[in-house]
């Protein structure tokens, strides 16, 4: 009786939740929301098991934490040009709040799903691993956002405007 109050719980939470159900919507194949709800609140209780009464704050800090402000993109190389470029041009661009919130949460999902692939963990299990390595500031997501944010520093010269950090 138990087990089935805490799934509703968190089956109410997870519908209720924006940043949830942006989570949901990137985590959704094919139209199986139900699938990507029960992954989702899953991984919330895994989380919460391990850490009572903490798997919100886990999950919200995890999201803010990989949340990127700034995004990379290469130049396109001239079609004629006379000096050949051997280096890559990298053009930093500020993003949005809401673009960045869904580029954090698209690289959460993404390593989730290498490491249950690497290692033969459900989707939830490794989800709730990466949350938590999110939260606590490691992991591969944010090497990776610390990463770009660097590149977009050493190539800030090419862009005329102030970029964060």
């Amino acid at each position: 009786m138990l087990k089935t109050n805490n799934n509703y719980l968190y089956s109410l939470r997870v519908k209720s939740d924006p940043l949830a159900t942006k989570m949901i919507n990137l985590l959704m194949r094919h139209g199986k929301r139900s699938k990507a709800e029960k992954v989702l609140s899953r991984a919330l209780q895994n989380l919460d098991k391990n850490y009572p009464g903490q798997a919100l704050h886990i999950f919200y800090s995890g999201v803010i934490n990989v949340k990127q402000d700034v995004a990379v993109r290469l130049k396109p190389k001239p079609r004629k040009s006379r000096n050949k470029q051997s280096y890559n041009i990298y053009l930093p661009r500020v993003i949005s709040p809401v673009c960045g919130l869904g580029l954090g949460i698209r690289s959460i999902i993404k390593a989730s799903k290498d490491r249950s692939q690497s290692s033969f963990l459900p989707l939830w299990e490794s989800l709730s691993q990466e949350l938590l390595q999110a939260s606590q500031n490691k992991g591969g997501v944010v090497e990776k956002k610390y990463k770009v944010h660097g590149l977009a520093l050493a190539n800030k010269r090419r862009v005329h405007f102030d970029i964060p950090g």
